[in-house]
């Protein structure tokens, strides 16, 4: 939880900025506080004219922000304020925002001259700019009045304390409130543990009744096949095998079994015939799966919603509708399974949306592929993750590919 806490939404930057105010005005110090990546999260208060000349030439602007960046490292790795002499040759000084040990940010002060400083206790960036050539420069440098060691340590002290009271009230807040969520989520998920209880010795009551509707219900449907035959209605007799065929698959497996490659290459050869009595002429397509692969252990539906899909986008809206060839083949020492359509494409954002779970997690859509990327990555690992290419061009369609262990089953020919 704590590397996701960004500073400005731990501390109210409104009253940080006033703190921040409050010390620069009282110090005569400027000040300006930033994030972990070093950026602004406040405006400055009181920086130097000297400070404000030299960050609008753009090489010293940007040695200035390396100065900023070295401080805050170096505070963050002490865990304490760190005095520094800059570019410019000023001192500056970082004080490091922790929480728990983690680095969250910084307030970086200073912009000053020491007079009796002693180079032993004060850090150095280690690179001089030459700015005396600049004009203005000279002149803005001379009006910064120098300081002792011990106000400059004593105000960095004293920032560092104010800083570390703030976050520190503030995070045990964000506690308070994430164990007070995580009660209340305990106490939802204790309700709903009960209410599943029950909700099984209800479907344990129902079990019995459910198996013998699927049986009156294939009994029903056989009767019609039957009735079909009879009549001499020999294309709604196979219809109907078809869909019979695949109601029994869709109800024998669930999503955590694998099956046969044979097994899903039937169904969605079934699948396929059927949406053809529905389409017609708009549906072509090609199935490639040489018998060699049948014995091949696959995911269960792993075929069904990439089919489903060139229906529903590519065959429905178009007049002439579409076509889809699926093809099996070995290749560097996987089983690769593309279905390939001639729809319209889909642009590389979706594509990333749909396999990222964005699309998911947004509005339920597309929620058949990120299953398949998410059961391909979990049963194989992540090189076996799903793979969709197109190049959105009308009619240059979109690649789906699978791929799968090559295991012995295979016969090598």
């Amino acid at each position: 939880m704590i590397g996701m806490i960004k500073l400005d939404k731990l501390i109210d930057v409104k009253v940080l900025q006033s703190i921040q105010d409050s010390f620069s005005d009282a110090t005569k110090i400027s000040a300006i506080t930033v994030n972990y990546n070093g950026e602004p999260i406040t405006k400055p208060s009181n920086f130097t004219g000297f400070c404000n000349l030299i960050r609008k030439d753009e090489k010293m602007s940007s040695m200035c922000y390396q100065c900023d960046a070295y401080g805050g490292v170096q505070s963050a790795i002490s865990r304490k304020p760190h005095i520094y002499k800059c570019h410019a040759g000023l001192y500056d000084f970082a004080v490091p925002i922790m929480i728990e040990d983690n680095y969250v940010g910084a307030i970086l002060c200073g912009q000053t001259k020491i007079e009796d400083n002693d180079d032993s206790r004060i850090g150095n960036f280690g690179r001089d700019t030459d700015w005396r050539k600049h004009k203005g420069l000279i002149e803005e440098y001379e009006k910064i009045q120098p300081r002792t060691y011990k106000e400059i340590e004593d105000a960095a002290n004293l920032i560092h304390q104010i800083s570390k009271y703030m976050v520190d009230s503030e995070f045990l807040n964000i506690i308070k409130e994430e164990l007070n969520n995580k009660t209340t989520k305990l106490m939802e998920e204790e309700n709903k543990r009960v209410e599943l209880e029950r909700d099984l010795k209800e479907a344990e009551l129902k079990s019995l009744h459910y198996q013998i509707n699927s049986h009156f219900m294939f009994n029903s449907i056989n009767t019609i096949a039957n009735m079909a035959r009879l009549e001499k209605a020999y294309k709604t007799e196979e219809f109907v095998y078809n869909f019979s065929d695949m109601i029994k698959y869709s109800l024998k497996k669930d999503n955590s079994n694998t099956v046969y490659l044979e097994d899903e290459v039937s169904y969605i050869e079934n699948y396929l015939k059927i949406q053809k009595t529905r389409f017609g002429d708009r549906l072509e397509y090609l199935i490639d799966v040489d018998e060699r692969f049948y014995n091949i252990r696959c995911p269960y539906m792993i075929l069904q919603p990439v089919v489903e899909n060139f229906v529903k986008y590519v065959v429905e809206p178009r007049i002439k509708g579409g076509k889809i060839n699926i093809k099996a083949y070995i290749e560097n020492g996987k089983i690769l399974i593309d279905l390939k359509d001639d729809g319209d494409g889909i642009n590389k954002n979706k594509i990333d949306n749909i396999l990222g779970g964005t699309e998911y997690f947004k509005n339920k859509d597309c929620i058949g592929l990120y299953n398949i990327n998410r059961r391909l990555k979990y049963l194989y690992g992540e090189e076996y993750e799903l793979q969709i290419h197109s190049t959105n061009l009308e009619g240059e369609g979109t690649l789906v590919r699978i791929m799968l262990p090559l295991t012995k089953e295979v016969v090598y020919v």
